[in-house]
C-alpha cells in the first residue's frame, strides 16, 4: 500500500547560480551610477524585477505537490535501495523541472516534469547503509524552474515500511548435522551410504543394526544410522557465535541463511527470544532475515 508523504514548507534559497546573477546586477548599477547611464539602470531593474517574479513562480511550481512510496523490496546493507515514488499533482497543474533526491546519503537526484493530471511514477535510488526496519524515508523535493537562479525546496517525510538486512559476511562453515527422517528404514544400510550416527532404537525395528557396544555401557538401545536414511539439519545459534562482535554475529547468521537457502537442507535459527524451527522456502528465509534486520539486544543474547 502506497504511503502519502507529510505536509511541508516550502523554502526559496539561492543556489551555484545566484552569485553570477547578482555580479550581473552589481554591474550594471555600478555602470548606471558612475555614468549616469539611464539605460543601464533600467536594464538593472529589469532583471530585478524578473528574478522576484521567477521567485514567486519557483514557490508555485512547487505548491499543490503530493508524493508518495509504493513498496520497497528489501536489501542487504551495502547494497543500493530502489524507492519507486509515484508525484502527483492536486490541482492537475503543470510543475517543471522537479528534482527528487533523499536527504540522508549520497542519492541520485531524480528528475520529473508532470504535464497532465494524472500521477508520475519514478525510481529514487540511494545507497542502504545499516540494517533494521525503517518506517520512513526523509526525502527532498526541490525545483529551479523558470530561471534556474533561485530553488524552491521541500523537506518530506515519505511514511513506507521497509527491511535493510544485515550484510551477508563472514567466513564460518555451515554448522552441520545429521537428524533421522520421520520414517526409518530399520537401519538398513544401502551401497554407498556412509555411516550417519546412530538413533533410538524402536520397537519392531531390526536388531542387527543395534549398537551393542553402547548397550553394554547400560546405554539405551542405539541403532547405527545411515545417510541414506538421515536428512541435513542447518542449526544456527547466536550463543554460538560469542568471540565476535553483535554485528558481525548477525552478518554471519545472515550469510548462514542465504547458503541454506540455496542448499538443499532444512534449517532453523536461534536468538534471544525468537526461535525458527527447522523449515525452506520464502516465507522462512524473509522470516529469518527480518529477525535478524530487527535484532537490537545482544545483551540479552548472551546470556540466552
Amino acid at each position: 500500500m502506497a504511503a502519502r508523504s507529510s505536509p511541508s514548507r516550502i523554502w526559496i534559497l539561492p543556489n551555484r547560480r545566484t552569485p553570477g546573477l547578482v555580479a550581473v546586477l552589481v554591474g550594471m548599477w555600478y555602470a548606471g551610477a558612475s555614468q549616469g547611464n539611464a539605460a543601464a539602470y533600467l536594464l538593472c531593474f529589469l532583471i530585478l524585477a524578473v528574478t522576484l517574479v521567477s521567485t514567486i513562480h519557483a514557490w508555485a511550481n512547487l505548491r499543490g505537490l503530493t508524493l508518495r512510496a509504493g513498496n520497497i523490496p528489501a536489501v542487504f546493507a551495502g547494497e543500493e535501495l530502489a524507492v519507486p515514488v509515484d508525484i502527483e499533482s492536486v490541482g492537475g497543474k503543470t510543475h517543471f523541472g522537479l528534482e527528487v533526491r533523499a536527504r540522508s546519503g549520497k542519492s541520485t537526484a531524480t528528475k520529473a516534469t508532470l504535464d497532465s493530471p494524472a500521477s508520475q511514477r519514478i525510481e529514487l535510488r540511494l545507497p542502504a547503509l545499516r540494517r533494521g526496519l525503517f518506517s520512513e524515508l526523509p526525502v527532498r523535493l526541490s525545483s529551479a524552474f523558470p530561471l534556474g537562479f533561485i530553488t524552491a525546496r521541500r523537506n518530506l517525510v515519505l511514511r513506507q515500511s521497509f527491511y535493510v538486512y544485515p550484510a551477508p559476511t563472514g567466513g564460518l562453515p555451515l554448522p552441520r548435522a545429521l537428524a533421522p527422517t520421520r520414517q526409518p528404514n530399520s537401519g538398513t544400510r544401502v551401497t554407498g551410504d556412509d555411516y550417519g550416527g546412530v538413533r533410538s532404537w524402536q520397537t519392531g525395528e531390526s536388531q542387527r543394526h543395534i549398537d551393542w557396544k553402547a548397550a553394554a555401557r547400560d546405554q539405551p538401545l542405539l541403532t547405527k544410522q545411515w545417510t541414506g536414511e538421515a536428512e541435513e539439519i542447518l542449526h544456527f545459534d547466536w550463543a554460538s557465535l560469542a568471540p565476535l562482535e553483535p554485528e558481525a554475529r548477525l552478518s554471519q547468521l545472515t550469510r548462514w541463511v542465504i547458503l541454506a537457502e540455496r542448499g538443499s537442507a532444512a534449517y532453523g535459527m536461534r536468538l534471544a527470544g525468537k526461535t525458527f524451527p527447522p523449515a525452506r522456502g520464502h516465507a522462512h528465509y524473509h522470516a529469518c532475515l527480518r529477525a535478524l534486520a530487527e535484532f537490537s539486544d545482544p545483551a540479552v543474547a548472551d546470556v540466552v
